[in-house]
């Protein structure tokens, strides 16, 4: 299992760029022609660099050798990186589903259903799959009825009842939490949820309730960060959402459009555990699917106001991750799942999820959006330079060189 950059070294490594040596095998991202280098040292970097996915905790960590490079992404082609962007559904009780998506070069799989067999030794063989690329598997461990993995890992309390502990008692939480996770090879939480709400829910008309920690800016912002740094304690990916906070919304975005508050009233309240995030320097944002009045008439994921927001005013420098593009809320928006896609990463998104939690046959789902990726790319309306970027961001994310 690779070990993960916590704290400020996994943020440093979002503007890493290395240097590369001449290849010497093909990842599963490449293309016919595009050699790309299996990981056989890690990046220059003063700490220890990850193991391959099927190593035990214990396996020894080569000494860095700084002129590697384990993926020359420089030499991907569209569909390589169009792969690399999307996070698809993966079944628990059928992850074998998944596997011929991740090894055509699938970027990341989020889990959905419950438990059945032997989990970790599964994941294993999906890292080993996914060859060089560090895959980015990823769940939604938030607490309460929001945990697919509680029966593994223990369960949590829902958020708003978490936070009665206080920030240390939620760190803690967090943190065997997240250790759970890693041994599972986990290695992206889809939470802490940063929105403000003290109503109920969650349900069709209210996506929070009590997936929210508090209606009160200063308790959620604390626990929100207390929440991530014990994720980063155990060396799991904490991913803040949903940006710029649904707290306000007016339905749940998975079942229907929805809007919030104008900008001008999150800027003054909502935006709060956002703000706080990014100068923690908390490593990845997820953007919901809401419209926000005075921001911009599409919903967040596909609109670039809001990362120009997020980037420009409050200074992120992580990684962005959609919401799920399947959503209602995105269809009712005009969008086709594939029209989607591209227009979020135009956008400044760097992985798109895809799917739905029954979603059982990712393949066929993943083929028809990286095909509509490629095509943008071909005809021009998404630069390859873009895919570029949001696949060194994901690299590194990951704690993995590119050149």
């Amino acid at each position: 299992m690779r070990r993960f950059r916590t704290g400020a070294a996994l943020v440093a490594t979002l503007a890493v760029v290395t240097a590369c040596q001449s290849p010497s095998a093909r990842s599963p991202h490449a293309g016919p022609s595009e050699p790309v280098v299996i990981p056989t040292s890690p990046a220059p970097t003063p700490t220890p660099a990850p193991a391959s996915p099927s190593a035990t905790p214990s396996a020894p960590t080569p000494a860095p050798t700084p002129t590697s490079c384990p993926l020359r992404v420089s030499t991907w082609s569209a569909r390589s990186l169009a792969g690399a962007v999307l996070m698809a559904p993966a079944r628990l009780d059928d992850l074998a589903a998944v596997e011929p998506a991740v090894a055509s070069g699938l970027g990341g799989v989020v889990l959905f259903g419950s438990p059945a067999g032997d989990v970790r030794a599964q994941l294993l063989r999906l890292h080993a799959a996914a060859g060089a690329w560090p895959l980015l598997v990823a769940s939604d461990e938030e607490g309460g009825g929001i945990q697919r993995l509680a029966a593994l890992t223990g369960a949590l309390p829902w958020p708003r009842d978490l936070a009665a502990r206080g920030p240390d008692g939620v760190r803690a939480a967090a943190r065997t939490m997240g250790r759970a996770l890693r041994a599972l090879t986990v290695r992206v939480d889809l939470a802490p949820v940063a929105d403000l709400d003290a109503g109920p829910g969650p349900d069709a008309t209210h996506p929070d309730g009590k997936r929210s920690f508090s209606a009160d800016p200063a308790t959620a912002t604390a626990d929100v960060l207390a929440f991530a740094r014990g994720l980063l304690d155990a060396g799991i990916v904490p991913v803040v959402k949903h940006y710029p906070g649904l707290g306000t919304a007016s339905a749940n975005t998975d079942a229907a459009p929805a809007v919030t508050a104008p900008l001008r009233a999150l800027q003054g309240r909502d935006l709060a555990p956002f703000a706080a995030a990014v100068r923690a320097g908390l490593p990845a944002v997820m953007t919901s699917n809401a419209v926000v009045p005075g921001l911009s008439p599409l919903p967040v994921s596909l609109s670039s106001a809001a990362t120009a927001l997020l980037r420009r005013q409050l200074g992120f420098r992580g990684v962005i991750i959609t919401d799920s593009l399947s959503a209602e809320a995105i269809s009712a928006a005009g969008f086709s799942l594939d029209a989607a896609a591209v227009r979020a990463l135009a956008a400044g998104a760097d992985a798109v999820i895809i799917g739905r939690g029954d979603t059982r046959s990712p393949g066929p789902l993943v083929a028809g959006v990286r095909a509509a990726i490629v095509a943008a790319v071909d005809a021009g309306r998404l630069p390859i330079a873009r895919l570029r970027e949001a696949v060194r961001r994901l690299a590194a994310l990951m704690g993995t060189a590119t050149c």
